[in-house]
């Protein structure tokens, strides 16, 4: 099955797919790898730890193709990139209510904060979050996906002549990928219009790190372990 997907797949393809799925893949893996992990006296904490390490490995087989990455904001466009961040914040914590993802509970497990270990692991799911998250997601939806509904060799696909169309189906898809959906759709119709206007991807995936930096920074000190 795997050599039918490599020859479906094109390398440029595959370059944004594979750490992506195998990042959502392990994700529902979660419980059987957690109860794996803790069969062997090791806890459930590792598991993200799992999901980021397999990720950054496909990152770094891949690496060599990410040629749109070879393009750096201006300061600018970093500062933009920034505050459309902390925009995409704003709108994702806003109280949405259940029909719209808002969650009812009230009082979510905290991850623990006793000690080093659990320090260890809560930096691991933060910095996680905020930097490796972003990279394969934009890679993904922006880069790929947005690209690849305006044309099947999306390589060739300029982000300024994307088309609405793609846009809009992009987002929405990002959007069913998580619980807030309409924060979801939100947040990618904002990365996805940095990326067409300034055609730089490391843009939307500045803003994509800071949303989730600081939604991090809001879950711990804050107590809203419900957006984790």
């Amino acid at each position: 099955m795997f050599s039918r997907l490599q020859s479906f797949f094109t390398l440029h393809e595959r370059a944004r797919i594979y750490p992506f799925i195998g990042f959502i893949l392990l994700l529902a893996c979660e419980p059987l790898i957690a109860a794996g992990l803790a069969s062997l006296g090791l806890g459930s904490q590792p598991t993200y730890l799992v999901r980021t390490l397999a990720a950054v490995a496909l990152l770094i087989h891949y690496r060599r193709d990410y040629v749109e990455l070879s393009l750096t904001p201006s300061l600018s466009q970093a500062v933009i990139a920034i505050l459309s961040g902390l925009l995409v914040f704003v709108l994702w914590v806003l109280p949405y209510p259940e029909w719209m993802g808002g969650q009812a509970q009230n009082n979510p497990e905290a991850m623990p904060m006793r000690d080093a270990m659990d320090m260890f692991w809560l930096v691991c799911r933060w910095s996680g979050s905020a930097l490796l998250v972003p990279l394969i997601e934009e890679l993904f939806w922006r880069s790929y996906f947005m690209r690849r509904l305006e044309h099947s060799e999306f390589m060739s696909v300029s982000p300024a002549h994307v088309g609405t169309y793609a846009v809009v189906v992009s987002s929405v898809l990002f959007a069913i990928e998580h619980q807030l959906w309409l924060a979801g759709l939100l947040a990618g119709l904002v990365y996805a219009w940095l990326y067409r206007r300034f055609q730089v991807l490391w843009i939307p995936i500045l803003a994509h790190m800071v949303t989730n930096a600081v939604l991090g920074a809001w879950v711990v000190f804050g107590g809203h372990w419900q957006y984790w």
